[in-house]
Parts: structure tokens; C-alpha cells; sequence
């Protein structure tokens, strides 16, 4: 853990544990994976992979508890085999993706922890020769813009990155003019939480 000071106002967005102290933003990351695994067992998918981020964020944590929730919600036992930790690169990601696709009883579907991870998949799944969503089905988490210029695009979780910089920056503006950010009543702490929505686009099927 990098301790670090600064007298200078700060907003952390996609905090890590390690920093409660500062006020920071971050998405309902649970609730949003939690979504996106709904979305795959109501097509029937039973082996979900999961990419997972870079685990000492809280979001990938969360990401990766909303995976886990959505097998229990679906009566899906988990199987770790079915789980890489990824780090939120796709360079990684294609890695993690390989060894997924590689298993003898491989995923037909994988939720990527983000967008970036989902392109590792594409990336992968061209190489296995494997079409999207036909043979495998790809989901992700952001929404950034080139998801939706993928082939196929992309769906994904939006968790609103654009509106997590334009509060970031209302709240840094509070704060150099020296007022304090009210508490967030609900949490009882200055985590400060960007509801997140489904995006569906053409990269899941229904299994056949």
C-alpha cells in the first residue's frame, strides 16, 4: 500500500481499500455485475467465465462477489476453474481468455470484468476460431465508447464513467473553495455511489 499526503483537495474515483480517507466515487459494481450475469443465465448460459480485474480495487471485488451472486441466483455452482484474475488490460485478458477457452469443457459464455478485458476476449476467441455470440457469448463493464464499435458490439454495463468525472470535479471545486462535502446520509462515509444499467448490443446469445 502507497501511503501518500497531499494538502491539495482530492477525489479518488474507483477507490482501492486503502484510502477511505479521501472522498471518492464509485459505481454499484455488485448490483451492475450482478445484472450482467442475470442477463447471461436468462439465456441459458450455465458456464459463465469470469475475467476478473485488478483484485486490490474495491470495484473488482465487487465485480467478482456480483459474479459469484449471480450463479447462486441462478441455482449455478461455482466453479473456480471458471475464474481468471485479470488486471483490467486486455493484454492480460487474452491470456486469462485462452486458458478459459482452452478448458476441455470450455465457457459459452465469459463476463469480463471491463470493457478493456472484453476486447482480450474478442482477441482470444478469434484465435480458437470461435464466433461471437454464436459460439461464445462476451459481456463487459464500463460502457466505453468503442464498445459499441466492436464486432460485434459490445454489451456491457454502463456505470456512467462521464458523470463520475463531472461529480468528481463538482466536488473538487467545493473543496478548493474550502467547503466540506456533506456525508453521504445513506453510507454514513464520503463514498459517493453512480447507479449502473445494462446495455445490451449484439456480442450474447441465447444458448442452442
Amino acid at each position: 500500500a502507497t501511503q501518500f499526503t497531499t494538502h491539495a483537495p482530492l477525489v479518488i474515483i474507483d477507490p482501492n481499500n486503502e484510502c477511505p480517507d479521501y472522498p471518492a466515487i464509485i459505481a454499484t459494481n455488485q448490483e451492475g455485475a450482478l445484472a450482467a450475469m442475470s442477463y447471461l443465465t436468462d439465456l441459458g448460459h450455465r458456464r459463465i467465465g469470469h475475467i476478473a480485474g485488478e483484485m486490490k480495487l474495491i470495484s473488482a471485488n465487487q465485480r467478482l462477489q456480483g459474479y459469484k451472486d449471480g450463479l447462486a441466483a441462478a441455482g449455478i455452482p461455482l466453479n473456480e476453474d471458471l475464474i481468471e484474475i485479470g488486471d483490467y488490460t486486455t493484454e492480460t485478458a487474452v491470456i486469462c481468455a485462452r486458458k478459459l477457452l482452452s478448458l476441455a469443457d470450455r465457457p459459452t459464455a465469459i463476463f469480463a470484468a471491463n470493457d478493456m478485458s472484453a476486447m482480450g476476449v474478442y482477441e482470444a476467441a478469434r484465435e480458437f476460431g470461435l464466433q461471437i455470440p454464436g459460439d461464445l457469448s462476451v459481456i463487459g463493464f464500463d460502457n466505453l465508447r468503442e464498445a459499441a464499435y466492436l464486432n460485434p458490439p459490445l454489451t456491457t454495463i454502463d456505470q456512467s464513467l462521464e458523470k463520475m468525472g463531472t461529480i468528481a470535479t463538482e466536488m473538487l471545486v467545493e473543496l478548493v473553495k474550502g467547503k466540506s462535502l456533506p456525508i453521504n446520509p445513506a453510507e454514513e462515509s464520503n463514498l459517493y455511489k453512480i447507479p449502473t444499467q445494462l446495455v445490451i448490443r449484439d456480442s450474447c446469445a441465447s444458448v442452442p
